[in-house]
């Protein structure tokens, strides 16, 4: 019973950590994609699709991971969040593009299917 007890309280901390973790995300996306930019930085033709794809990961997998929320709301607000940021960028001196969006809805799904495999692995492990 004791031992039962401790792992939900475990399991409990790990979503309040995975939530937090999330909310840091998220708060460093949005000042790194609306920060107002003179030029571009040097980087080879469509890296920055790339770095769309592993931040947008990034923000999915720890509430995937969790279970804590389901999939559809997960896919969708990320999802969002990053068509929300593609839409207003013009006005901090960046380009919106319909690509980069595209890039952080492929993070987004790859993001959720990491944090599921994840989520699988720790409960037949437990």
């Amino acid at each position: 019973m004791r031992h039962a007890r401790r792992r939900g309280r475990r399991w409990g901390m790990r979503k309040y950590l995975d939530i937090s973790l999330t909310m840091v995300v998220t708060t460093v996306l949005t000042a790194a994609m609306l920060w107002p930019l003179e030029a571009p930085p040097p980087a080879p033709e469509g890296s920055d699709k790339l770095i769309h794809f592993i931040a947008f990961a990034a923000l999915a997998f720890p509430l995937a991971r969790t279970g804590r929320f389901g999939l559809i709301p997960v896919l969708i607000g990320a999802s969002a969040f990053g068509g929300l940021i593609e839409l207003i960028q013009p006005t901090f001196n960046r380009s919106a593009e319909l690509s980069d969006w595209v890039a952080d809805t492929f993070g987004v799904l790859i993001g959720l299917g990491l944090g599921l495999a994840y989520r699988r692995v720790r409960q037949h492990r437990s």
